[in-house]
């Protein structure tokens, strides 16, 4: 595992300005994992900048870190190219799939593009990366930045420690999934550099209101089968976070062994969110949907897709495939 920090590292270094971009709506562990390594590299005296518009409507876990944090330069698509030079190196994290993007123009603007990801490797995989940096055992971005710093000998601030500690927990459903002793570790890793479990706490609230109209959706959830729990939300606009939520909750009930949540992430885009427990994989269906992930946890977005064929198709194949 050491060789792909060393492999990584001669890789960053030889670029002296990087700019680092994750995914639509970011979450914790895309945004924790941007502004560790941002901190990494500029401990390298790296000239180093986060695309990502503070101004949008982000996640309130996100929101709250961003107000913790200091002294990151962001850039979005209004004046990156102020910064940019040919020779800069763009660094994708937490996604490989283009339409996963925050922003994808750069991509054809510029050569010098890095994926690092801890997703199963897909089909839709950005065509023109120059480095590719995959490693689907890690449980998050959140680990191997964590490890990339341990390997650089660089500790993070208490602030950058917690943040990085509570994506780990958020990615893996407070450890349930995609755990490892290597998880274990790097959280081991980010409690000696500082990360305070109470300021962690006050990231990972939510709203009464939204924890009540999550409660209200899964009161509308059905069983597809004996072993399989689905929620459908209704027309409202909502984010990846709130479907990934819901089908973790499912995975709660007794006897459900598969969950799927299904709702508009905008007005011309469903997604959905699959989770499983035990030899079920939920990437192998998500991948039919053109998505893709983990054994256990793996979601898909379906363009112009309708939740009526979708849910006649997932009924399908669960009969071909999980119940036969």
């Amino acid at each position: 595992m050491k060789s792909f920090y060393v492999k990584l590292d001669e890789t960053l270094s030889k670029y002296q300005k990087i700019f680092i971009v994750s995914h639509k709506n970011p979450d914790l562990d895309a945004y924790g994992s941007s502004i560790g390594l941002y901190k990494i590299l500029k401990s390298c005296n790296k000239d180093v900048y986060v695309f990502l518009d503070t101004n949008d409507n982000l996640h309130s876990s996100v929101r709250d870190s961003i107000e913790l944090v200091s002294d990151i330069n962001y850039v979005n698509k209004n004046n990156y190219k102020e910064y940019a030079t040919d020779d800069s190196l763009w660094v994708i994290l937490d996604t490989h799939c283009e339409e996963r993007l925050y922003f994808k123009d750069f991509l054809y603007e510029y050569k010098n593009i890095m994926i690092i990801d801890h997703h199963i490797k897909s089909k839709d995989i950005i065509k023109n990366y120059k480095y590719l940096y995959l490693d689907e055992k890690s449980s998050s971005i959140a680990e191997i930045v964590t490890f990339y710093a341990q390997y650089k000998n660089i500790s993070f601030n208490q602030i950058i420690s917690t943040i990085l500690l509570a994506a780990i927990e958020i990615d893996t459903n407070e450890y349930l999934f995609k755990t490892t002793y290597k998880t274990f570790e790097a959280s081991s890793i980010l409690m000696k550099y500082g990360a305070d479990n109470i300021l962690k706490q006050e990231i990972l609230k939510e709203t009464k209101e939204m924890y009540l109209k999550r409660a209200d959706y899964i009161k509308k959830s059905f069983m597809l089968n004996p072993k399989t729990a689905i929620c459908i939300l209704d027309n409202s606009i909502v984010k990846n976070e709130d479907l990934s939520a819901i089908a973790e909750e499912m995975l709660k009930f007794e006897n459900v062994l598969i969950t799927f949540t299904i709702g508009k992430l905008d007005k011309n885009v469903v997604g959905i969110s699959a989770r499983s427990i035990g030899e079920y994989d939920v990437c192998k269906i998500m991948k039919s949907f053109g998505g893709g992930g983990h054994y256990n946890n793996a979601a898909a977005q379906i363009p112009n897709g309708r939740v009526k064929d979708i849910l006649n198709k997932l009924n399908k194949m669960l009969e071909e495939y999980l119940w036969k």
